[in-house]
């Protein structure tokens, strides 16, 4: 399962939002507040459904009140592409999906496309980030190994924190040795009112003798009610006797009255024997009939064409697909016949022969052999007409390149400055130079004051210099002191008259200076232009001229590769050497014609004589017949023998059919007898008027029956029968007065016991023992009932902690071996092949064990090491359940407190993984982008609320 793109219409801070996604791994990645996790809790949002108002996870509604939710486009192998959509609408959302084939789906289609997981149970399986690793570092020994038992069998968390939270709750409810729970504070009020009831009931000992007394008291007044309620009971009976014995006496004179009569009468009888009657005439009446019309069919039958004609005329009915067959090779042959005639006509046209030439064609040798003794020259001379073609060609592209050569000499030309232009350009250096002297003045006129004096300067040393020399008679020096002069003099005759000037002559020729510096550059580029293309043109001039030696050649070539052609073909009876290969070709084909009208010939005459042999056999049976008509005449025959064949067989069906009905009736009727004489026998009678008889007497004994039934019937209205069954009217009256005086006798003795328990238990209540230990006694049933309500609970606790244990035990009976396997590996890799095993104790703890034999608990390892066994383990099971639920797995920054030595060992782990899984890797570390050995593809997250993210 993949999720191919993702678009948020509208969710948290993200609006119109589209990312496509691919198969391994995706890298999201984005500084923090980009919206990182907003996507992560829209895929999980999308495919679970959005938590209610009143959960405490996020909605992610988006901020500017638009439309909420967006839509996933998944890749499935089980179910095919589909794409789901939840928008606002119900208290999860409004989801429709949608498959490749144009089916729609509802939330029901969703939990089978899901494979039944449970946004819970996916989180803790396919999705996990930096602060579930950082709770483990504040786990102790028994809890981080409960994380990691958990991670690596169903992934699911939550079972343990369960448990965890039971037992918490059950230590808050009790506590073996403590005070604080409320089991414990119950159970502590109960002992003290126990022992203050204790406390109560022995000052009541001075009350003993009040107490014994009313305690026969009670004794007599139960024995009195016991008496009471016998005697009741014994007065009931007999009232019921006295209904019971006159219905025990009509019960005894029916059963008097069945014993004269018989009952052996069978069930329904005479309805039965009236319908056994009654068939037993129709089948009579039948039997007639039908051998009546057994006669009349057998009078019917007719005469037929013997079997041997008629199954031959079948033969030659199936046989007339052969005979269209023949009439179409027939047809065919002869068809093939003119067509090789006239294709031989037609290649004798091409070939130009005459009808002396036609007869000598077969005796031409146009074998393979033959031709191929003449390929070589004919290969010779197909390369030198390729040759001569390609040839063609290089002249023809080479006169089409002298020609653009000088199309293009005539537009340099055209570019060709004129007269006027040429004289402008003539007077440019000098301009050039005067603008280059002017802009030197005006860039010196604005040097400071003191560098003016320099020429005044220089003519002062230089005088000095000459007067020394000259007093001291030192020529060389004199002749410097001139030099310094000259130089003087001439910057002084150089210096400008007015930087004004000069800045206005440069303003006035700076138009004209850039038109001649275009016009320069244009004559320069076209004098370039015009010497290239010179060039080119004499190259081409070259070039033609070598094409044409070239061809020349080749011509030359060709004419004596015909005349070697010809030398060889000339003992032929007509010319070859217009096209050797076609020829051959031709005269091949004119051979092969010939030999196939041949072939058609011989099997023309074959076909004839086949259809010839089927004509004289079928007008053997059926007289002359054309040809034409052959096998029309054959069906209709066949087919009138078939309709007499049809008639006689149903004539003689209908004669079996007759003498099966009459088989048939008179084993019916045969049946119908004997049940009539096995009802007589069942009587015990012969004769109807015997039979009627014997039912009238049945009849009496069924009413005898009935009234005995209803007598029953009231009889089991009662418990029981009267112990006495002998019992007469009056005794029952007088036993019954008897029991009813001894009755009033008990009762007034009951009332002056009573009267007497009275007085006693005012006189108890009187001394006000009871008052404080009725209320102790109430208070410890009121303890009772809370501890009884509190221990419930503890006991539903206890209950849930024990299943889930179970549980437990179960999955890591189960699944945990091939999860461990797999973990054992990766974790073994990552950890640079330190740890050899990460297993279980025999107490349920996890431990780490090394190479060398070491063994570590889990606790004991670094959080980085407690980090990769975690995700081992969950990778792990991730891996084993790809199968089942193979789902994308989603990871927030799981791996900064990784090493890059086993960071690079959990990349390669991932990359593992990939064909199985898509995964989708969320981060703010750019650094993250560098680290995988194949380029993910990467989704940068920007600081946007609105837009599109490619």
């Amino acid at each position: 399962m993949k999720i191919r793109k993702i678009l948020l219409y509208g969710f948290g801070q993200h609006e119109n939002l589209e990312i496509d996604l691919r198969h391994g791994m995706n890298l999201l990645y984005g500084p923090n507040e980009a919206g990182k996790t907003t996507i992560q809790q829209a895929i999980l949002h999308i495919l679970f459904g959005f938590p209610q108002k009143n959960q405490q996870e996020l909605r992610y509604e988006p901020k500017t009140g638009g439309k909420y939710g967006g839509c996933l486009y998944i890749e499935d192998q089980a179910y095919g592409n589909w794409m789901i959509e939840r928008v606002r609408g119900k208290s999860s959302g409004d989801v429709l999906i949608r498959f490749e084939d144009g089916r729609i789906a509802e939330e029901e289609e969703l939990k089978r496309l899901l494979r039944g997981y449970d946004r819970q149970a996916f989180e803790s399986i396919f999705s996990f980030s930096l602060f579930q690793l950082q709770d483990l570092e504040k786990m102790d020994e028994n809890d981080l190994s409960r994380t990691l038992l958990a991670s690596g069998t169903t992934g699911l968390d939550t079972l343990w924190k369960v448990e965890k939270k039971m037992e918490k709750e059950m230590g808050g409810l009790f506590k073996k040795s403590g005070k604080i729970p409320p089991m414990n504070k119950k159970l502590a009020e109960i002992r003290e009112l126990e022992q203050a009831m204790q406390k109560e009931q022995q000052k009541l000992s001075t009350y003993e003798p009040l107490t014994i007394r009313k305690q026969e008291l009670d004794e007599q007044v139960a024995a009195l009610r016991f008496e009471e309620q016998r005697l009741y009971k014994q007065s009931e009976e007999q009232r019921i006797a006295m209904q019971i014995v006159p219905l025990q006496q009509q019960r005894n004179q029916l059963l008097e009255q069945l014993s004269h009569l018989s009952d052996e009468f069978p069930a329904a009888g005479i309805r039965r024997y009236e319908e056994l009657a009654s068939k037993q005439s129709e089948l009579h009446l039948k039997k007639t009939r039908l051998e009546k019309e057994q006669a009349e069919w057998q009078s019917e039958l007719i005469d037929l064409r013997p079997d041997n004609e008629r199954q031959q005329l079948e033969r030659w009915v199936a046989q007339e697909a052969e005979w269209h067959r023949l009439r179409t090779d027939r047809f065919a042959a002869e068809q093939e016949i003119r067509l090789l005639e006239k294709k031989q006509q037609q290649f004798s046209n091409r070939l130009g022969l005459t009808d002396d030439q036609q007869l000598s064609i077969g005796k031409i040798d146009v074998s393979i052999q033959r031709e191929r003794q003449l390929e070589p020259i004919l290969e010779e001379q197909k390369e030198l007409d390729q040759q001569v073609k390609a040839m063609q060609r290089l002249l023809a592209e080479a006169e089409s390149e002298r020609q653009e050569a000088e199309q293009r000499k005539e537009r340099t030309d055209r570019l060709r400055l004129t007269e006027s232009e040429r004289a402008k350009l003539a007077n440019w250096p000098k301009l050039q130079r005067q603008l280059a002297e002017a802009k030197f003045i005006v860039s010196a006129a604005d040097k400071q004051a003191s560098n003016q004096m320099v020429p005044i300067v220089i003519l002062l040393i230089g005088l000095a210099i000459g007067a020394y020399s000259v007093l001291q008679q030192q020529w060389l020096f004199a002749g410097l002191g001139l030099v310094v002069v000259a130089v003087g003099a001439w910057l002084w005759k150089q210096r400008p008259d007015s930087v004004t000037d000069q800045q206005s002559f440069i303003r006035d020729n700076e138009a004209l200076a850039a038109e001649l510096e275009k016009l320069a550059e244009r004559d320069d580029l076209q004098q370039h232009d015009q010497r290239q293309v010179l060039v080119e043109i004499e190259r081409l001039d070259r070039k033609l001229q070598k094409y044409a030696e070239e061809m020349e050649q080749l011509y030359y070539q060709k004419q004596q590769a015909e005349k070697k052609l010809q030398a060889l073909l000339q003992d032929e009876p007509f010319d070859l050497t217009f096209n050797i290969q076609e020829s051959f070709r031709l005269l091949r084909e004119y051979q092969d014609a010939e030999i196939d009208q041949k072939t058609w010939q011989q099997r023309l005459q074959t076909t004839t004589q086949q259809l010839q042999s089927l004509i004289k056999e079928v007008e053997k049976v059926l007289g002359p017949v054309a040809e034409e008509g052959l096998f029309e005449r054959i069906r209709q025959e066949l087919l009138r023998q078939n309709s007499l064949q049809e008639k006689h067989m149903s004539k003689q069906q209908a004669v079996l059919e007759i003498k099966e009905q009459l088989q048939e009736t008179q084993e019916l009727l045969e049946s119908t007898t004997a049940e009539i004489q096995k009802l007589f026998d069942i009587v015990g009678v012969s004769e109807k008027e015997q039979f009627y008889t014997a039912y009238e007497q049945a009849q009496d004994a069924q009413l005898l029956k009935r009234q005995l039934k209803e007598v029953e019937a009231q009889l089991s209205l009662y418990s029981k029968e009267p112990l006495v069954k002998e019992w007469t009217i009056p005794e029952l009256e007088r036993q019954r007065s008897e029991t009813t005086n001894r009755l009033q006798m008990l009762r007034q003795e009951v009332e002056t016991l009573v009267d007497e328990q009275v007085k006693v238990g005012h006189e108890i209540s009187q001394m006000g023992a009871s008052q404080t230990y009725s209320e102790l006694q109430q208070l410890v049933e009121v303890r009772k009932a809370e501890l009884e309500e509190l221990t419930e609970q503890w006991v539903i606790r206890k209950a849930v902690r024990e299943s889930i244990r179970q549980t437990m035990s179960e999955w890591k009976e189960h699944q945990l071996p091939a999860v461990l396997i797999q973990a054992n590996n990766w974790f073994s890799r990552l950890t640079g092949n330190r740890y050899a095993t990460l297993g279980l104790t025999a107490e349920g703890y996890f431990e780490a064990v090394t190479v060398e034999g070491q063994s570590f608990m889990i606790n004991e390892l670094s959080q980085a090491t407690k980090e990769q066994a975690y995700l081992s383990l969950r990778l792990a099971l991730a891996y084993e359940l790809s199968e089942r639920a193979p789902f994308p797995i989603i990871m927030d920054d799981p791996f900064v407190h990784f090493d890059n030595e086993r960071l690079s060992r959990m990349i390669e782990i991932l990359t593992e993984l990939q064909p199985s899984h898509q995964f989708l890797y969320f981060t703010c570390h750019q650094e993250m982008k560098s680290k995988w050995s194949s380029e993910p593809h990467t989704i940068e997250i920007g600081r946007k609320v609105k837009g599109e993210i490619y």
